[in-house]
């Protein structure tokens, strides 16, 4: 059996959930926006890479996307409904609490294409994300999965050998650059499926 020492984390639809509906009706008001356009715009457009790679600030997004969408919102409004499309997993926080209190020497982190406010607000929200040794965030590391850097930022923090960590995520293409990168990569397809996975390395939640 492979011996497990790390578990990297993905974070939105892995750790916690977010339905993009909630930005197209909370923006619906004020602009033309969609579900699939707004999933577009933020992790493919240049604007929504770079806020997502840390190049530009909080400010500077809110400016560019309400010019952008035409939304004529204010700076807190608009933020409160950015910030609102999350919604908890308790079966995954109780999964991250048992594995720490059960498996202490394993290394948690998490691993997530994220953005300065999306994670300041996650982070209130939601403790247990504390339990974890490590964020690595693209915002912070500059570059977005499948980049190899966030992933070698993530084992290098973790002290751990690529073939000891495993890595969890819901994006199929994100499982297979992982494993270039030599890490054992589970597709989370829901927490029963990941607490078998689990078991097979003799972790027990």
């Amino acid at each position: 059996m492979k011996k497990i020492n790390a578990i990297f984390f993905d974070l939105g639809k892995v750790l916690v959930d977010y339905d993009l509906k909630i930005l197209e009706e909370g923006y619906s008001g004020s602009g033309n926006v969609s579900e699939e356009i707004m999933n577009d715009y933020i992790m493919r457009s240049d604007i929504g890479r770079s806020y997502m790679e840390g190049r530009i600030t909080s400010s500077k997004f809110f400016y560019l996307t309400n010019r952008y969408f035409k939304l004529r919102m204010k700076y807190l409004d608009f933020y409160r409904v950015w910030n609102s499309i999350f919604y908890p997993c308790p079966e995954m926080e109780n999964i991250v609490k048992n594995i720490r209190n059960d498996y202490p020497d394993i290394r948690l982190i998490l691993v997530s294409d994220t953005n300065e406010a999306h994670f300041d607000f996650i982070r209130k929200e939601y403790n247990f994300l504390e339990l974890m040794d490590h964020f690595v965030l693209s915002y912070e590391v500059g570059k977005m999965k499948p980049h190899p850097s966030i992933f070698k930022e993530a084992i290098r923090l973790s002290g751990k050998i690529a073939k000891e960590i495993l890595y969890v995520d819901d994006r199929a293409d994100l499982i297979k650059a992982a494993r270039t990168m030599g890490l054992c990569a589970f597709r989370f397809t829901g927490y029963e499926n990941l607490r078998k996975q689990l078991g097979t390395f003799d972790i027990l939640v």
